[in-house]
């Protein structure tokens, strides 16, 4: 199911390099790609998940998906 809402994509943390980085990410990041969450590898996915409430979600802002995912702890 797609969610249309706009979001500030300035804000979206776009690079994830390692899982000590995903576990050091500040509650309230979000953190996500418009390549469907492919520019992460599974154990950062599974760190990121983890850390969320709701898991990756589809959001279209204007032209552009995205997939991101909420870290609430």
């Amino acid at each position: 199911m797609m969610q249309y809402q706009a979001i500030d994509v300035t804000k979206v943390v776009r690079n994830v390099p390692d899982t000590k980085t995903a576990k050091s990410l500040p509650c309230g990041s979000m953190v996500g790609d418009t390549c469907g969450g492919r520019s992460f590898n599974d154990n950062i996915a599974a760190v990121l998940e983890k850390r969320s409430y709701a898991g990756w979600r589809e959001i279209v802002d204007g032209d552009e998906h995205w997939t991101v995912i909420y870290l609430v702890k």
